[in-house]
């Protein structure tokens, strides 16, 4: 016998937990068995046919009078041994302990228990009920075992969750060389759940092959499912591929483990190959092949897949149903997602929380509220899993009133500890800027993930706390034992880009390299962002060179380039992005659009933009059409930038008036500043900014009597615009100011040297100069 079979179940089950009693002798202590309930004594008739009627399975009623007479009024002539078994099966299918306890009651009495079918049947049964104490005492009572007791017994406590039991009973069972059986192995092997047990999994596998066993079906798909489990999805494959004949069951767990693993093209070709081999697929086919994730098997798949379960008949089934509805709403098939949820015959609150993720998730957030308020109406419970998913509705459609109601039924609902739901709160108070809100929530969870502290860290990023505060708390999460991951690094090195805080995002780039994340793409794009409103382009492109790229990464430097106002390279890096097929996105046009506006290029601007539906097909949106209007505005065309608001689709938004009266006051022109302000103070009446950009305007131009009016108009109103604020890091300190500000110890000297540097200016002594070298493809941008 090799080592690994010799040291069978060795490591795993301690001889000092849980002992197996011997057979009870004279002394031992009696089994503790619940009396028969009082018997009954009707007429021979009656039990004849309330015996008929329970041996058959049939009404649960007189199955319950029988229970009252079984102990007294039956002798066993009436029941023979196997009829033992049927009452014993009738009362787990009816869900009756106390009919249970009472038979067994009636089995001592009547010296019947000592059959080991029925002892099976009884450990059995006390197993389904979850009375494993009970199941422990029978089995411990037991004079003849068998196999099939022992694997009985080890079945019950795989369904309770005690798989140590499950261990301990195997291990006695093999030194005491019984047999094992398919079954006993499956057991066994079902209950290797943690990577801590794949020695154990592996061990059992030796004793399979050297027992024969490798080719049960039964024992093959327990064995695909142990090593899936433990993340060894190359061993599930070889076990699945050497079993000689498979069955559906085998096959489906195949497909189901595949889709878990992403390999959804993997799952679909063995769908196909249980066709080819003349498999009849059930509804769990169906329903494993179409929730296999992969990005390789779209939506054509899934509809041919929709189109054979219609054809064999499985449509009524409702997790293939739901299965259906997700698939529909990740190819963004919103219509088609909700014409299989209206069809179903039966929905399940898991069918409610597929069609509410559908909307959220593919823009409908206000629609999967007003379903969420009919699920309440109509009775239907709610999990955590279905607040999680309405929080997040609450979150996409800006709606925080309806959050706060759903926090309160959460916790009338007893979700208030849940961490899933604690972290979808937290992300929509982050989101809402109710940061102190947002803190309370986490503070009060009895567990924090890491999804919880991402969460907290949008709070962070939308608030004015400074980054001393937010590396604090993340130190303190790490210290107590919360390991980040890409997305904490991410939004960390965002706090420092919008912070413009140099150091400090230097010392987290270490820290990254330290845990073997900088590669990571999140990572990567984070870094060339913060480096870039750092001020540090040069480190930006060192970092864009080392990763990588994908769209994003694109996006980043691009960007980058164009926020320092060097809008040749941006546009010569938007063609080696192009060159290397990555076809661009709306923020890629937008980046070079904002590029071209930095360093003047309006024409390169305009061009880009005619071409974007005809060229790329990306309708612009109000942000592309912002952006024209300050190039050409930048660029002295006013006239050109007043034409192209009106053709636009967009000729009711403040945002793009606004941008031109910006544009005008730039360039003096109050004649078109004066038309772009009335129309911009009709339609934004309430906004504080715009009449002090309009007044402004008109100062810079002389015309301080009507700056003088309309700041009349703005205060007439009780109009305040929020003061602006800035911040400065000066030898690894945060200086926070606003506008005019002389709290600043140092005020004076600040001040003088201000005016030293705009005098600086007027004189010419300084001159914006911007290199106009064009990026060589072979050559780095910053050397």
């Amino acid at each position: 016998m090799s080592p690994m079979v010799e040291g069978l179940f060795q490591p795993l089950f301690p001889t000092s937990f849980l002992p197996l009693h011997p057979p009870p002798s004279s002394s031992s202590s009696p089994l503790h068995v619940p009396p028969p309930l009082k018997p009954k004594t009707p007429n021979n008739g009656f039990i004849s046919r309330c015996y008929k009627r329970v041996c058959s399975q049939s009404l649960q009623l007189e199955a319950a009078q029988y229970s009252g007479l079984s102990s007294a009024s039956i002798s066993e002539s009436y029941f023979p041994l196997p009829d033992w078994t049927r009452l014993i099966q009738f009362s787990i299918e009816s869900k009756d302990l106390l009919l249970a306890q009472a038979i067994h009651g009636s089995l001592v009495k009547s010296s019947c228990e000592d059959a080991v079918f029925v002892d099976n049947n009884l450990v059995n049964v006390y197993s389904k009920f979850s009375k494993m104490a009970d199941a422990q005492r029978v089995f411990d009572g037991m004079r003849v075992r068998n196999t099939v007791t022992w694997t009985t017994l080890m079945k019950g406590y795989l369904k309770n969750g005690d798989f140590e039991s499950v261990f301990h009973i195997g291990r006695e069972m093999y030194n005491l060389g019984e047999k094992f059986n398919e079954h006993t192995c499956s057991v066994v092997l079902q209950a290797c759940k943690s990577p801590e047990d794949d020695i154990y999994g592996e061990q059992v596998h030796a004793f399979i092959i050297k027992n024969g066993l490798e080719d049960n079906v039964v024992v093959a798909t327990s064995l695909v499912s142990m090593y899936s489990r433990s993340c060894q999805l190359g061993n599930a494959e070889k076990v699945f591929n050497g079993i000689t004949v498979k069955d559906v069951q085998c096959i489906n767990y195949m497909i189901l483990e595949y889709g878990k693993a992403g390999l959804g093209h993997k799952a679909f070709q063995v769908f196909v190959e249980l066709l080819n081999a003349g498999f009849k697929p059930n509804d769990y086919t169906f329903t494993n092949a179409i929730s296999a994730r992969d990005s390789s098997v779209g939506l054509y798949e899934g509809k041919q897949l929709h189109g054979l379960a219609v054809k064999y008949g499985y449509m009524g089934e409702t997790p293939l149903g739901n299965a259906l509805i997700t698939m529909y709403g990740q190819h963004g098939m919103v219509k088609e997602a909700e014409r299989m949820f209206v069809e179903m015959n039966e929905r399940s609150l898991i069918s409610w929380s597929a069609i509410l993720s559908v909307f959220v998730k593919n823009g409908y957030a206000k629609k999967a509220l007003n379903l969420f308020l009919d699920i309440l109406e109509n009775g239907v419970y709610v999990d955590s899993g279905c607040l999680c998913i309405i929080l997040d509705g609450c979150s996409e459609c800006n709606n925080l009133e309806s959050g706060i109601q759903i926090h309160g039924l959460a916790t009338k609902l007893g979700y208030a500890s849940d961490v899933n739901i604690g972290t979808a709160l937290i992300d929509l108070y982050a989101k809402w800027g109710c940061f102190r809100s947002a803190r309370v929530v986490f503070d009060r969870l009895p567990s924090k993930t890491i999804a919880s502290f991402n969460a907290i860290l949008v709070g962070y990023l939308n608030s004015n706390f400074e980054n001393e505060d937010s590396m604090v708390f993340f130190n303190n999460l790490r210290f107590n034992g919360v390991r980040p991951d890409s997305v904490t690094f991410s939004r960390l090195l965002s706090l420092y880009a919008d912070q413009a805080c140099l150091v400090g995002g230097k010392s987290l780039h270490a820290y990254t390299i330290k845990m073997g994340v900088e590669a990571e793409s999140a990572v990567g794009n984070a870094m060339i962002t913060m480096y870039a409103k750092c001020g540090s382009i040069q480190d930006a492109y060192k970092i864009f060179s080392t990763i990588s790229h994908d769209c994003v990464t694109w996006n980043a430097i691009i960007s980058a380039y164009s926020l320092h106002g060097e809008g040749n390279k941006a546009i010569l890096l938007f063609e080696h992005m192009k060159e290397e097929g990555f076809p661009p996105d709306e923020i890629t046009i937008l980046a070079v659009l904002q590029a071209c506006n930095y360093s003047g290029l309006w024409e390169n601007g305009i061009s880009l933009f005619n071409e974007m539906e005809t060229k790329y097909g990306i309708k612009p949106v109000i942000e592309h059409f912002a952006c024209t209007v300050d190039l050409l505005g930048r660029a002295g065309k006013l006239s050109k930038a007043m034409d192209f608001i009106r053709k636009s689709p967009f000729v009711d938004s403040p945002l793009l008036w606004r941008t031109l009266v910006n544009a005008c006051k730039l360039c003096g022109d109050l004649e078109i500043g004066t038309s772009a302000s009335k129309k911009l103070l009709d339609l934004a009446p309430n906004d504080a900014s715009s009449y002090i950009l309009v007044s402004n305007m008109y100062a810079e131009g002389g015309m301080m009597e009507e700056a003088a009016k309309v700041r009349t108009a703005m205060n007439d109103l009780k109009l305040i615009k929020e003061t602006g604020s800035s911040w400065i890091e000066v030898d690894n300190e945060v200086h926070f100011f606003i506008a005019s500000d002389r709290d600043h110890p140092e005020s004076r000297e600040i001040y003088a040297n201000l005016d030293l540097l705009r005098d600086e200016i007027n004189s010419g002594l300084i001159a914006h100069s911007c290199s106009d070298n064009l990026i060589c493809k072979d050559q780095e941008c910053c050397d």
